[in-house]
């Protein structure tokens, strides 16, 4: 271990909620993952933004391989590797979004010494039906006797054997707390032909408002002035878009699939009420927003 990873291994650091988290970006996202994720409970609410409690927190990890928008920082645990193979120690079973990320850095078979616990047989065989719709090879198998002197790597230390300029890590590590590079786990640039998200807009309802283009953690909405450009590639699924579009236009769904963009053409029309130039979706449009909330308001009373 170099000087660089005996230093960080000896700072204290707790897990902790980001400013990136969806709860801060908009009090009506809806998001839960870190907190359905955590079987200690120790991760609750606090005035809307999820608070991780550090005496109850036992850094299992789950809540950062959860994170649509990596907004927890930590660093995982104990993960043995032995010849570019993933050693089953332990209960501790690996998130699918973690193996698919050692799949694509060369770790792409799994050893184990006796039986195969459910859990462990679960989880990599849901990834494996991943793997299989994103046009890749299973993880493979080896059950064999394990030798004494295995090459132990922490996951710390296999994110850090990641980065070539191990000197840049050194810049993003606040003053007496090494932060874990939760980005790295971004499944889209690993996979840049696929996407695992599908994200629909009901052109019949959107207003072009552009809260979902301002809000989007990943860039997958933008609003032209003759064009609704879809991209979906960089999708996590945080569902922040869909949280907060005042008419209900956006919907996100988890799928793995082909990348593919949705360019929606945007035209400008005159108002038949008001006489100014607007924005829409749809050809037949002939009314402005405003103008229109204004008929159904008065349509009300």
């Amino acid at each position: 271990m170099g000087l660089l990873s005996l230093w960080a291994e000896s700072l204290t650091y707790e897990y902790e909620i980001l400013k990136s988290c969806t709860h801060h970006k908009s009090p009506r996202s809806k998001c839960k993952k870190c907190v359905e994720s955590c079987k200690d409970n120790a991760i609750s609410f606090v005035n809307g933004i999820p608070s991780i409690n550090s005496e109850q927190c036992t850094q299992c990890g789950d809540c950062i391989a959860a994170c649509s928008v990596q907004a927890v920082a930590g660093i995982f645990p104990a993960r043995t590797v032995k010849n570019h193979r993933l050693v089953i120690t332990g209960d501790q079973v690996p998130s699918i979004k973690e193996l698919l990320v050692y799949y694509k850095k060369g770790i792409t078979e799994i050893a184990y010494d006796g039986e195969l616990s459910v859990h462990w047989r679960k989880s990599i065989e849901d990834t494996n039906e991943i793997l299989h719709l994103l046009g890749e090879p299973p993880f493979t198998f080896m059950n064999e006797k394990m030798e004494e002197a295995t090459i132990e790597m922490t996951r710390r230390e296999l994110f850090f054997s990641w980065k070539k300029e191990a000197k840049s890590l050194v810049v993003k590590m606040a003053p007496a707390k090494w932060r874990f590079n939760q980005e790295d786990l971004q499944l889209a640039k690993y996979y840049p032909s696929h996407q695992f998200a599908e994200i629909t807009l009901d052109t019949s309802k959107c207003t072009l408002c552009k809260a979902c283009e301002f809000l989007c953690h990943h860039k997958c909405l933008n609003i032209s002035d003759d064009s609704f450009i879809l991209n979906a590639q960089s999708c996590s699924a945080c569902h922040l878009c869909e949280d907060i579009c005042p008419e209900k236009a956006l919907t996100v769904i988890e799928k793995v699939s082909a990348h593919k963009i949705l360019n929606l053409p945007v035209v400008t029309k005159v108002c038949s009420t008001c006489g100014q130039n607007f924005k829409t979706l749809i050809e037949s449009d002939e009314v402005c927003v405003p103008c229109e909330k204004r008929k159904n308001l008065l349509d009300i009373h």
